[in-house]
């Protein structure tokens, strides 16, 4: 079994004043709203075009996003923090989280209000803890010794997986699961390090950024 951790960032913009597509979902119409998200992208300021992780999305990997792209981002995910209409502890880390991908196939995505702290979340379920949240709506889980089982069966009444899964149903083990994580976090040590250096070029005086944007290890 090859599974992978696939860290992402999602980037909205949505507020740009860009006529919004009227067919849904975006999953069946990715062309449509990819036009639509790189059109809202140029108009707020981004100067590099970004490419989704999956069509017609708004998550992007985040080996892949521009240093430009990621700077723009960094400041105005931060400037009211650094105004301070809020304090940092009311700060998230960067939206998004992490793409479950089995032998090729992504089966689960990172789900409404999901950020890249979620890292501790995918630790605790390895670690054969409760408690896992990633976004809601979220799937059951069932851990034995070996293995992890998320149920993604929802009511029609509840809220759905966006987008749709396939699978109501998917197990891995929980020794791949801990070997991804592995990978993943050497991933986001590289990601701290390139925010590190947009903090320090750009004088944003933030301490510890990658702790505040990344690990979040405060809330877990």
């Amino acid at each position: 079994m090859a599974l992978e951790l696939i860290p992402v960032i999602e980037i909205g913009y949505n507020n740009q004043d860009v006529p919004i597509p009227d067919k849904y979902p975006f999953w069946e119409h990715p062309i449509l709203w990819d036009k639509y998200n790189s059109e809202s992208y140029k108009k707020a300021g981004f100067k590099d075009e970004l490419k989704p992780y999956l069509g017609g999305s708004s998550f992007y990997r985040i080996d892949e996003i521009t240093d430009s792209n990621l700077t723009k981002l960094v400041i105005d995910h931060t400037q009211e923090m650094r105004a301070g209409k809020y304090d940092r502890e009311l700060a998230c880390a960067l939206f998004g989280g992490y793409v479950l991908r089995i032998d090729q196939q992504d089966k689960y995505y990172p789900q409404c209000c999901g950020d890249l702290s979620d890292i501790h979340y995918w630790e605790k379920l390895a670690n054969g803890e409760d408690g896992f949240y990633a976004g809601h709506p979220q799937p059951k889980v069932k851990v034995d010794s070996k293995t992890i089982t998320l149920d993604f069966y929802v009511k029609k009444s509840e809220e759905p997986f966006v987008p749709t899964l396939e699978n109501i149903n998917v197990s891995f083990d929980i020794s791949s699961l801990k070997a991804a994580i592995e990978i993943v976090k050497q991933e986001l040590k590289s990601f701290e390090a390139r925010l590190e250096k947009i903090n320090r070029e750009n004088n944003l005086n933030i301490e510890e950024i990658g702790e505040l944007l990344i690990w979040n290890d405060d809330n877990y």
